[in-house]
């Protein structure tokens, strides 16, 4: 069984590493989008800023659990409250850079539109938008597998931020593509990123909802199950939503009383 440590040096170790590739991703981007003139691009580029800051957070989360010892815990153990608030405060801030990123797309995807802005036809602004979507793809799979591991809505608010670079980079590619091809499509890119930003912008209140809720224990949202199936236990049965459901599948959401016969 792999450890609680050897999966908080993982998270450590995927987070540095997608920290140095949004740094040279939004250097490359904001470059490319000043000389040839792309708003949508030089925006990419800004954005990037949101993965930087979100991936030191959980550089900081699991520095902060690994210095404290909490490798040693299981995830049924209470966690300790110097590390309950620092997974607080990394979920908090975590959540507020997704709002953040969600204003910033739609402001600037609404100026694109009003300012008629066209997508840039370089070559540089599909091979940006393609290469990041793969990376950034690869670097989405194991954070996704280590929130649900570590059970962590700091992981978790992580994968959803490399989630949205994801999907912003793919309307970025599509509205690029549909312009060469299309020249009316304009309008595509600065379209689609408003849809995906309102989405990331929900998730990001949701996670600030979670962890300004009483009811916080670290992890991906569970309090806020068991606490509605000690009201309605049906809603045990039902498939979790929200910041939750990354750890869904790990069983972790299970009423106080299947716990204790466990035991």
């Amino acid at each position: 069984m792999v450890s609680r440590r050897f999966l908080q040096q993982s998270a450590i170790a995927i987070s540095i590493a997608s920290l140095f590739y949004n740094i040279a991703e939004g250097i490359v981007s904001v470059v490319f989008g000043a000389e040839s003139s792309s708003h949508s691009l030089i925006f990419f580029g800004i954005q990037s800023v949101i993965e930087v800051l979100s991936a030191s957070l959980v550089v900081w989360r699991f520095l902060n659990g690994l210095k404290a010892g909490e490798e040693g815990k299981d995830e049924s153990d209470v966690r300790l409250s110097k590390d309950l608030r620092i997974e607080r405060i990394a979920t908090l801030a975590i959540g507020c850079l997704l709002v953040m990123l969600a204003l910033a797309a739609v402001g600037t995807s609404i100026a694109s539109l009003v300012a008629h802005d066209h997508p840039s036809p370089s070559n540089a602004s599909v091979i940006i938008a393609a290469s990041a979507t793969f990376i950034m793809f690869l670097f989405w799979v194991p954070k996704r597998y280590l929130a649900k591991a570590l059970n962590s809505s700091t992981m978790n608010g992580e994968a959803l931020c490399t989630l949205s670079c994801i999907q912003f980079s793919g309307a970025l590619l599509i509205g690029s593509v549909i312009y060469r091809v299309w020249r009316g499509g304009w309008w595509v890119d600065s379209a689609t990123a408003i849809v995906i930003a309102m989405l990331f912008g929900w998730e990001g209140f949701k996670m600030i909802r979670w962890a300004s809720n009483d009811q916080f224990n670290g992890g991906c949202g569970c309090g806020q199950e068991e606490r509605k199936a000690e009201a309605i236990p049906e809603v045990m049965q039902q498939p979790s939503t929200g910041p939750q459901r990354c750890c869904g599948d790990s069983g972790c959401c299970k009423p106080p009383q299947e716990s204790s016969n466990k035991v």
